[in-house]
């Protein structure tokens, strides 16, 4: 049943699929002040494509359709979480090779080898968590119109200056080789430092799900 949500999503997004085409573009485009940037652009610009299914919920009135169906709400639920989890693998995926695409031609280049590479990922994975626990929740409980301001547009605010601050706290005196240690040590304990992460990521998602689930099921159509 998950597997039927996500292709029923999938294809109610259809209209905005050939949007997908941007993100690379716009990792390109953002990555040139740092390539360390890419990863995470990629990751979250699939996540917030990925709450396209919300509008398109929103906007044809879609939970009317899906509550019609032999199906509980916690598996719409599933396949929304699915369905996101999907398109910020599909982010990391095509953020590997942008990052060393980007790292011929950006102001700050890194080299970081495999290790750092697991570290990035896990930490984008973590960023991930986090943001959907700030969002999904949010547009369950009161739909895309109502909740788009906290749900959607305040992670994409808070994200946009942190990646505007970042290099300005690196800028400081004795702040600039801050990156470097701490992807030197993530490297060395690669195994304790990505586990950990991950397991705190999965942990969020879950706390994320299960919220999901609880606002869903009470919500009035």
């Amino acid at each position: 049943m998950i597997g039927k949500m996500i292709a029923i999503d999938w294809r109610a997004m259809k209209v905005y699929q050939i949007r997908i085409l941007l993100i690379p573009i716009l990792a390109i485009a953002l990555g040139w002040t740092s390539s360390l940037n890419v990863i995470p652009l990629c990751l979250f610009a699939c996540f917030n494509y990925s709450l396209n299914t919300f509008a398109v919920e929103d906007k044809g009135a879609l939970n009317n359709l899906y509550l019609s169906m032999p199906v509980k709400r916690n598996s719409i639920v599933a396949g929304r979480y699915a369905l996101s989890l999907i398109m910020v693998l599909f982010g990391i995926m095509i953020g590997v090779p942008i990052m060393y695409f980007v790292n011929m031609f950006a102001m700050s280049k890194w080299y970081i080898g495999v290790n750092g590479y697991l570290i990035l990922i896990s930490l984008s994975l973590l960023l991930y968590a986090v943001f959907n626990l700030s969002t999904f929740p949010i547009l369950f409980k009161l739909g895309y119109v109502k909740g788009k301001f906290f749900g959607v547009l305040l992670p994409v605010i808070v994200f946009g200056l942190f990646f505007g601050a970042y290099p300005l706290i690196l800028s400081l005196s004795g702040n600039e080789a801050l990156t470097i240690e701490l992807i030197s040590y993530a490297s060395e304990n690669i195994f304790l430092v990505s586990g950990g992460i991950l397991l705190l990521a999965t942990a969020i998602l879950l706390c994320s799900y299960a919220l999901s689930v609880r606002v869903y099921s009470k919500r009035d159509f």
